[in-house]
């Protein structure tokens, strides 16, 4: 797979299979030609083996301009093209075509790389068709050599696709690794920055922090800290739509990822989980900051201002949720443009984003 990296970009057109599968084509091409060469063949035999290096390299010119999808099938179109292009050469040559038989399993070699094991299978009756048109015998000792080199090639497909399955699971989980808190299996800081960056307006981040989480590792111990951490995650999995998205942001913070949000339905979702984590019965509350994502703004401001709600609901003494009013205020300015004309007065937006388990306002603070 190095060897791609020193391909250029135009020829990487279609992903990795497809990149592999015109190096394959090319290589096979220039193979015919070195061995045309070294070979000394006759004038005939030279313009066969030319015209067949030329059809591949038009065949690689051609695979520039087709769509190639990244887990389809149809990059096997590679490595059946080079081997009836062996099998034209065999037809169509006398006494050399053998010395290319080399290049038969580099054809089932692409298939274990890019393909699950079965796909050797449809490899195997133009294998079979390429060997035998090469072959300068056809007895019963080439018979027996032909199904031991055939199990041999399809053996040769299916411990590269295993191998291959195997290093992309490992790459898989060590990405879901790097990206995932260990203790509450949500997301990480790394990942959701990923997140945060695809963030887009209409979305909430909501910054969630447990209630005096420091008392209970002081108190209980760090082993009880950890066991509400790891319990408020699964809340949050548990309770969120599949859309949503919940990180660990540090600590006892966490930071939500709304799509498509209105902060009021973010409120809602709020409450929901805080009855649903006074089910948990840990004695633990949390207070959330809301904010709106607004065009022109980057994310990291709505985390910002997120953040800055928070704070004030822990100043009205916790236990509370609060919305960022400058997000609300930008979300609801063009909306009262359209109503009011030019020169007319426009109120300043109040924060109504107060929520206490019982239900009141609070009237000492704003947000």
């Amino acid at each position: 797979m190095r060897l791609l990296e020193h391909v250029p970009a135009w020829a990487r057109a279609g992903g990795n299979a497809a990149a592999a599968g015109r190096v394959l084509l090319l290589f096979g091409g220039a193979v015919v030609i070195i061995g045309a060469l070294s070979l000394g063949v006759d004038g005939r035999g030279l313009a066969v083996l030319a015209g067949t290096s030329g059809a591949m390299l038009g065949l690689v010119a051609l695979s520039l301009r087709v769509r190639w999808h990244a887990d389809g099938w149809g990059t096997l179109a590679f490595p059946l093209a080079l081997l009836l292009a062996l099998g034209a050469v065999g037809l169509t040559t006398t006494g050399i075509a053998s010395a290319f038989v080399g290049l038969i399993p580099l054809c089932f070699v692409y298939a274990g790389l890019f393909h699950p094991g079965r796909a050797a299978l449809a490899l195997l009756p133009a294998a079979f068709g390429a060997y035998t048109a090469m072959a300068t015998t056809l007895n019963g000792n080439a018979v027996v050599r032909l199904l031991i080199y055939a199990v041999t090639w399809w053996g040769t497909a299916q411990v590269i696709a295993l191998a291959t399955a195997y290093q992309r699971d490992i790459r898989r989980r060590l990405r879901t690794d790097a990206r995932t808190d260990v203790l509450t299996s949500l997301g990480n800081r790394r990942d959701l920055d990923e997140r945060l960056a695809g963030a887009v307006p209409g979305d909430c981040v909501v910054i969630a922090d447990l209630d005096h989480f420091k008392r209970v590792n002081d108190t209980r111990g760090h082993a009880a800290g950890d066991l509400v951490l790891e319990r408020f995650g699964h809340v949050l999995a548990e309770h969120l739509r599949r859309r949503d998205y919940a990180a660990r942001y540090g600590g006892e913070e966490f930071v939500l990822i709304l799509p498509r949000t209105e902060p009021v339905q973010a409120m809602n979702t709020l409450r929901a989980l805080r009855a649903e984590w006074a089910e948990e019965g840990t004695g633990v509350t949390f207070s959330a900051g809301i904010a709106l994502l607004t065009p022109g703004t980057p994310a990291a401001s709505a985390l910002a201002a997120a953040d800055i709600a928070l704070y004030r609901a822990k100043q009205a003494g916790r236990d509370r949720f609060r919305i960022a009013t400058e997000a609300l205020a930008a979300a609801r300015r063009p909306a009262a443009a359209e109503r009011q004309g030019p020169g007319q007065h426009r109120p300043g937006v109040r924060d109504h984003s107060s929520d206490r388990p019982d239900g009141r306002r609070d009237q000492h603070v704003g947000c």
